[in-house]
């Protein structure tokens, strides 16, 4: 089955939040802090909802997108990269701003030692924008909405409310940002974070108990997630139960967009109708082809989700259940 076909068999999803560019300094050696470091600087589109619908493109699903960027060379190139996935782009450009960007610093690892976001812009992305003729269209057309915490807390719960009954994902960004969800937990069919970004949404300190943490979720409304911990085991809520599942061991080069790889794989299996640790589990499979040596296969990426898929351990399932 061609990428065209495969688009024809899938309905859309609408994917709101961050596209620009990413930065990113990997270090050559050990990482010093308050030193120099030899390495090398890459920049490639980036961000977390366009590391999703790159996801979903990989797929086949047809993808509407909505988010901002400047009037600068940098936004030409993020329009361009949309474009050449086949993306429906209702990006709004501000021609006088600069297109946000993500400096990462890296490890000889490839883990992440700090980050700086510039993303102001998104901040403009206010409620009343939803009301744009091109955003309802597509937000009437979608099968489902995967948003990000990049924007303003009421412009996602305008979102939601207007995609609700369909599925609502949302991944969570940062442990600054996260907190934006908040009014939204009750109504999401899926959340996706890392186990510093619960933490923060659940005000619980770096020393609690994953487990715990996920129980505290719950509290807050929320039926399904996954909480991730870099190659450490990922947490699946399941409407009062809790399964771990072990990541594949890869050797990382670049764990840049890996979960939101998770979250646009999953989300779009979930939509599917695969049951939710499932769905997950396939998540996890592509994060793991995203941080290695060959990374995601940009087309018919199915295949080698499976195949990692088949490798993986099965997933344990908690003692207990709560409500």
């Amino acid at each position: 089955m061609n990428a065209e076909d495969r688009a024809d068999a899938f309905s859309p999803i609408l994917v709101c939040g961050a596209a620009h560019i990413d930065r990113r300094a990997r270090s050559d050696q050990p990482y010093r802090a308050q030193a120099s470091n030899p390495g090398r600087l890459e920049e490639a589109v980036g961000g977390t909802a366009y590391n999703a619908v790159l996801a979903l493109a990989a797929l086949g699903r047809p993808v509407s997108f909505f988010g901002a960027r400047g009037g600068d060379p940098t936004g030409l190139v993020v329009e361009e990269a949309l474009a050449r996935l086949g993306v429906r782009d209702l990006a709004i450009t501000w021609l006088d701003r600069a297109t946000p960007t993500y400096t990462a610093i890296l490890d000889h690892e490839g883990e992440l030692v700090a980050g700086i976001a510039d993303m102001a812009l998104y901040a403009l992305l206010k409620p009343r924008l939803v009301a744009r003729r091109q955003l309802r269209q597509a937000l009437d057309a979608c099968d489902a909405l995967l948003v990000d915490a990049n924007l303003p807390s009421e412009t996602l719960e305008r979102l939601a409310l207007a995609a609700t009954p369909r599925p609502i994902g949302a991944i969570g960004v940062s442990p600054a940002k996260v907190r934006a969800l908040l009014p939204l937990l009750p109504r999401l069919s899926a959340l996706f974070v890392s186990l510093a970004e619960a933490a923060s949404l659940v005000e619980a300190s770096a020393g609690t108990r994953p487990s715990l943490v996920v129980e505290l979720l719950a509290e807050l409304g929320v039926r399904r997630a996954v909480v991730t911990d870099g190659p450490r085991d990922a947490l699946i809520l399941d409407r009062g139960a809790i399964h771990l599942q072990r990541p594949p061991a890869v050797a990382a080069q670049d764990v840049t967009g890996a979960g939101d790889t998770l979250a646009g794989v999953a989300f779009h299996h979930y939509c599917e109708g695969l049951d939710w640790v499932e769905a997950v589990r396939c998540g996890i499979a592509a994060a793991s082809l995203r941080v290695g040596a060959d990374g995601l296969p940009r087309s018919n990426a199915q295949a080698a989700i499976s195949r990692a898929l088949a490798a993986m351990a099965a997933p344990q399932t908690l003692p207990g259940e709560f409500e």
